[in-house]
């Protein structure tokens, strides 16, 4: 069985973890907004397919960064439910 301690730190980790995701989440999603701009200012300057491709990288990155953010949080959320067992 692990310990308190093991899973108040194991816990503490966690929300760094979900800290970490979410500002790498935060930032594709502005990435994303900029390039939305740039297409919509610059598309006949530039290479739609290199653009187009660019943009689906960026929005395939926010995908998987959301599904590990979703295991960060749910492995938190059972955390969170077993300190609370063992704190009665």
């Amino acid at each position: 069985m692990t310990s308190q301690s093991d899973m108040v730190a194991e816990y503490e980790k966690l929300v760094e973890l979900e800290k970490q995701y979410t500002e790498r989440i935060q930032t594709c999603i502005k990435l994303l907004g900029d390039a939305f701009n740039i297409i919509a200012a610059k598309a006949g300057a530039l290479s739609m397919d290199s653009v187009k491709e660019a943009a689906y990288y960026l929005h395939s990155t926010e995908i998987e960064l959301n599904h590990v953010l979703y295991y960060i949080r749910l492995e938190k959320s059972i955390l969170t439910n077993q300190l609370e067992i063992e704190t009665k």
